[in-house]
């Protein structure tokens, strides 16, 4: 009997190229991002191991020290292609970062691993979460009342950010409800990112929907509630998001490959291509970053940190490369 060929792995499951825009099939294009259910196993490694997505972080942060080049800015005409690319692709990074919080926050619960190194760690993804908002939250009001919010409203009429599978383990803690036990200076200082992160979120919800009043809520005014079963399908679906038992390290190549793309967008087109999109009358946050370092540094610590690299290597990495100078900085 003919043994079958092992299937290889898909490309988005692999580490991203050391040079040049290699995210999708052209410029600003889009890849389906694949995770396990939420407290669902991932699968065991395969052919991509620990040490493949730790060399590809290492390479990255060489690159972003030295300058991952940039593209074509965006045209006019492209404009709702980036913005588009940037409202999908920035949720990946959400939705991957919650993923790994859910996990720290159940090795912590069992007593695995150092409370206060994985408190760290933890604190390190709030912080990244937050600037996938504010990468996200770039899209102009014009282009989200425009284009994104009737997709969602097309999807299903009370569509909702609720609904993300990905978001409920770890909805307590984002919310400031859930205290993790380790040392009261880790403790403080995760509790610290999630209200930094929290207020961010505030931000961008009121620059896109100056009302407050979302899809859900228009939707169920004077209505049944939708009903629950089908609602994280129908969320995964319009964000091209595919469940199935990846591992560990195809996570962190998941988020590495987003990450790249990220960078090199922010170097060609800035955070607010064209000037700010600030709601009128309403001061930018302070904690909103005035550098692009500011978005992607973080968001290297935690892919660093997500290829299974101890915090206190990642740090020595960036650090050696002049880079995240102030983890620590909200």
């Amino acid at each position: 009997m003919t043994r079958p060929h092992p299937v290889p792995a898909p490309l988005v499951l692999l580490p991203p190229d050391p040079q040049g825009w290699d995210f999708g099939d052209y410029n600003y294009a889009l890849e389906p991002l694949t995770l396990p259910h939420p407290h669902h196993p991932g699968a065991p490694p395969g052919a991509l191991s620990t040490d493949d997505v730790q060399g590809a972080f290492l390479r990255l942060a060489e690159q972003n020290s030295t300058g991952l080049g940039a593209l074509r800015t965006a045209a006019e005409d492209s404009r709702e292609r980036l913005f588009w690319f940037r409202w999908i692709t920035g949720h990946h990074i959400s939705f991957i970062l919650w993923r790994l919080i859910a996990d720290a926050l159940d090795r912590l619960a069992a007593g695995e691993d150092d409370p206060e190194e994985l408190t760290a760690t933890i604190t390190h993804y709030v912080r990244g979460y937050g600037r996938a908002l504010l990468y996200t939250g770039s899209v102009p009001r014009t282009v989200y009342t425009t284009v994104i919010r009737p997709g969602m409203h097309r999807h299903h009429t009370a569509f909702s950010g609720t609904w993300a599978p990905d978001y409920q383990p770890v909805r307590r803690l984002l919310r400031g409800h859930h205290r993790p036990h380790a040392t009261n200076d880790a403790t403080a200082r995760l509790e610290q990112q999630v209200h930094s992160t929290r207020r961010l979120h505030l931000d961008v919800a009121s620059k896109l929907v100056p009302s407050g009043r979302s899809l859900l809520a228009e939707a169920t005014t004077g209505r049944r509630p939708p009903r629950p079963r089908a609602r994280g399908t129908i969320f995964d679906c319009y964000f091209l998001t595919v469940r199935a038992p990846v591992s560990q390290p195809q996570i962190a190549a998941q988020l590495l490959r987003r990450h790249k793309a990220l960078a090199i967008d922010l170097a060609t087109n800035h955070l607010h291509p064209g000037g700010t999109d600030d709601p009128p009358g309403r001061p930018r946050s302070t904690s909103t970053p005035r550098h692009v370092h500011e978005i992607t540094e973080p968001l290297l610590r935690a892919a660093g940190l997500a290829a299974g690299l101890a915090p206190g290597r990642v740090d020595e990495e960036l650090n050696r490369l002049g880079l995240d100078p102030d983890p620590d900085a909200l």
